[in-house]
């Protein structure tokens, strides 16, 4: 196999209107090497499969030659990187994912987030990008699975490769990842913002009936948003490209309570 300069995955599994559509852009000006879950995987985080043998097989799926695991989007990141591709690509992207992983409690449970937390974890700079999809399609049940969409995603990947290229063309001391946010009618000319997560909770997941629960995702509310935070970015209808690494501790945190400690232990 050629060398590699992206390897993508998403958590939507491979017949997502996100995917091809990200492929096919990406390709317009980089190697691609495509391995996704062989159906969807979301709200698993970066689960690592255990105790169960992996399959994997190669098909051509609406002209994109793709790699299908049936494992989770963390699973393809760690077969894609040490069994599919000769050469250490420059970056792992996960995505397009069909609807936002913005804040906290969603970026923790994101499976396309959890695919470039796996990524950057191995030292391959990774991107997560996501799209904004507006109530009334989700109202009307659009099918994101179906090529007759595919076009909902087109300027989308065009912004996802323009990010991904200035990514690969820099040096971002101290940033393992990017999460990558887009407005549903965003194009290449919509101003971007850097941001921060925005501080959220789940509220209730469960619903239950008599001895069973059923999990149902509460919308997101646009409401006490702080400034420079992915919430902030996409009610004033801009790209949020959030910068994250994974040591979950701050240099200020981590000097604060190795200093406290000292005093107290």
């Amino acid at each position: 196999m050629p060398m590699t300069d992206i390897l993508v995955t998403n958590d939507d599994g491979y017949k997502s209107a996100g995917f091809i559509p990200l492929i096919k852009e990406l390709s317009k000006k980089y190697s691609v090497t495509a391995i996704a879950p062989d159906r969807g995987r979301s709200w698993i985080g970066k689960a690592i499969t255990t105790r169960k043998k992996l399959r994997i097989k190669k098909i051509t799926h609406e002209g994109v030659d793709i790699f299908l695991l049936d494992g989770t989007p963390a699973d393809c990141v760690q077969i894609g990187l040490y069994d599919i591709v000769e050469t250490r690509p420059k970056i792992v992207l996960s995505g397009i994912n069909i609807g936002l992983n913005i804040g906290r409690a969603r970026t923790l449970s994101s499976g396309t987030i959890g695919a470039a937390i796996e990524g950057s974890i191995d030292g391959v700079r990774s991107i997560a990008s996501s799209l904004s999809i507006p109530m009334i399609m989700k109202d009307n049940k659009t099918d994101f699975y179906h090529p007759k969409n595919y076009s909902l995603f087109g300027n989308a990947a065009q912004i996802t490769t323009k990010v991904t290229t200035i990514i690969m063309s820099k040096v971002f001391d101290g940033v393992d990842l990017f999460s990558l946010n887009i407005p549903f009618d965003a194009t290449v000319k919509t101003p971007l913002m850097i941001t921060k997560l925005f501080k959220t909770r789940y509220g209730r997941l469960f619903h239950r009936n008599r001895n069973t629960f059923l999990h149902q995702t509460p919308p997101i509310e646009f409401k006490d948003m702080d400034e420079h935070t992915d919430l902030r970015a996409l009610h004033e209808k801009k790209i949020s490209l959030t910068p994250m690494n994974i040591s979950f501790v701050p240099s200020y945190s981590f000097n604060d309570v190795d200093r406290n400690f000292k005093q107290e232990w």
